[in-house]
């Protein structure tokens, strides 16, 4: 994973002053006491009001020394340094801040600011710690031009200032990434570009600005301006040893496969970082399908899009087998006790509810529909379907990962499961995955699509007549991965802002509905 320095400012950039200002103004009759006010409003009421900045000064020597401790970090700054520091970035803080008070030279303003950083968990007090920024990392300087010097000498990949007049400064490295903090819920936009840098090293080019693009429910998915005016998406992928799976490989291969066989109706593929920790692609135009009605017209672009797929069959020897794909009836039951092994290892840090759903409800169905599978399969349950019968799948395949262009036609995105896989998988996936709701006309009108484009039409609805029921039941487990220690941690990194409790409470709702629903 690319490893980043990153240079940050102090005052109105890392550390808040707003109600320092306003409490210490109230407090001596200069302001009103009740409503906020900003460290601007304080500032230009007293200018106003003097005709000098005396008393602006006065408060500015006690806000930047010993009322320091009053001061607050601004919102989402702990969580970007956190972020920071778990991906091995460099971390330094360089201020223009004299070393005393102009006002009253017995305040020592850079010894009070460094107090604050280590009394804040920022920076080290004394003993290492791989969770905070080394003392030695934390620079003052004495002008803006010395400021601006040490921004260029150690080489930074980015600077964060609330202050144009540092950022546009002649002396400003053009190698460095200028990032204006601007308050409010900066910090996580700022977070999104650090994000972006890798992509300004490949395409030579730099990111302007950068939005959440899409669900990402593994990975962080962002779509990004850059300055020479193009968009792109980065795919940043979580990297988990527990996983094992190169899902950045797997998507551009697939990506790769569809471009050169002519298919344009999903992303371009443009960089993959050769560890697997993001990928560029080419931005999708249009809305997502997410959550809209879909149409007999929606599903035969679906299908129409599998049917080109299959054209590419005769190119595709070098594509492994899908994630998690079934080559033979065994491995239906296997993923389904692979997927509640996983669940199970994380039920003593559940809530209550969700133990007791897991052992009372989930676990006895699920071994009473294996039961019933095996029984029925006989001694089909083990024997290989040979590849000529498999088709090329997208695996999560459906209208959730669709986009509707400006022209009406549909484009599909995340490959990352992609592969050689049963057919009776996909089709059985289609109709009860958790994730799209589609009528049940349109689910048959697929079904059937589906059977004309199959290499065994025969063999497909035999296969699926076997196997619908523990894919319905699958999607209960998949709903209740975030049990799991693994899939929570995946959540957690495509969207660090939901709370893992919020989380947890709204799968454990869907999975027992879906329970209920397949279990009529």
């Amino acid at each position: 994973m690319t490893k980043l320095r990153i240079g940050i400012d102090f005052d109105n950039t890392l550390i808040r002053y707003d109600e320092v200002f306003h409490g210490l103004a109230a407090a001596r009759g200069w302001t009103p006491r009740r409503g906020a006010a900003s460290k601007a409003a304080v500032k230009k009421r007293l200018l106003a009001e003097d005709g000098n900045d005396l008393r602006w000064q006065a408060l500015q020597a006690l806000a930047y020394g010993p009322k320091i401790g009053k001061a607050r970090a601004f919102p989402g700054f702990a969580e970007f340094l956190r972020a920071a520091v778990k991906r091995g970035d460099e971390v330094f803080i360089v201020s223009h801040k004299s070393e005393r008070s102009h006002y009253d030279p017995s305040i020592e303003l850079r010894a009070a600011a460094l107090r604050w950083l280590k009394d804040n968990r920022i920076v080290e007090n004394g003993h290492p710690d791989p969770d905070l920024i080394p003392a030695k990392r934390v620079l003052f300087a004495a002008t803006r031009d010395e400021k601006v010097a040490a921004i260029a000498k150690l080489k930074l990949d980015v600077f964060i200032d609330d202050l144009r007049e540092v950022l546009e400064h002649p002396g400003f490295p053009k190698a460095t990434l200028p990032i204006r903090f601007t308050g409010g819920r900066a910090w996580d936009d700022i977070a999104r570009l650090a994000d972006c840098l890798p992509i300004a090293r490949v395409l030579k080019s730099r990111p302007v600005a950068a939005r959440p693009a899409g669900r990402g429910g593994n990975n962080r998915v962002l779509a990004v301006t850059l300055e020479n005016g193009a968009e792109v998406l980065l795919k940043r992928y979580l990297l988990d040893a527990r996983d094992g799976r190169d899902r950045a490989g797997a998507e551009f291969a697939a990506l790769s496969l569809m471009w050169a066989g002519g298919m344009r109706r999903a992303a371009r593929p443009i960089y993959k970082d050769p560890a697997g920790a993001f990928a560029v692609h080419s931005l999708l135009p249009g809305r997502a399908m997410a959550g809209r009605k879909i149409s007999r017209a929606h599903v035969d672009q679906a299908l129409d899009f599998l049917k080109r797929l299959q054209t590419l069959r005769g190119k595709a020897s070098r594509i492994p087998s899908a994630a998690d794909s079934r080559t033979c009836l065994a491995d239906y039951p296997r993923h389904l006790e692979r997927r509640l092994a996983r669940i199970e290892a994380g039920l003593p840090q559940a809530p209550a509810e969700a133990r007791a759903f897991v052992r009372g409800k989930v676990r006895p169905a699920m071994e009473a529909l294996i039961a019933r599978f095996k029984k029925r399969c006989g001694s089909a349950l083990n024997a290989k379907l040979p590849r000529s019968r498999m088709i090329l799948s997208p695996s999560d395949f459906g209208f959730h990962n669709a986009v509707e262009g400006p022209d009406k036609k549909l484009r599909f995105v995340d490959f990352e499961y992609f592969g050689w896989d049963d057919p009776a998988k996909l089709a059985a996936d289609f109709a009860y995955h958790a994730g799209q709701k589609v009528a049940p006309a349109l689910k048959r009108r697929f079904r059937e699509g589906l059977a004309k484009i199959v290499p065994d039409r025969e063999d497909f609805e035999r296969r699926l007549a076997l196997v619908e029921d523990l894919v319905a039941f699958e999607w209960v487990l998949i709903v209740l991965n975030v049990l799991s220690p693994e899939s929570l941690s995946r959540r957690r990194f495509s969207a660090p802002e939901r709370r893992a409790q919020a989380l947890v409470s709204e799968r454990l709702r869907r999975a027992q509905s879906l329970l209920r629903r397949i279990s009529r």
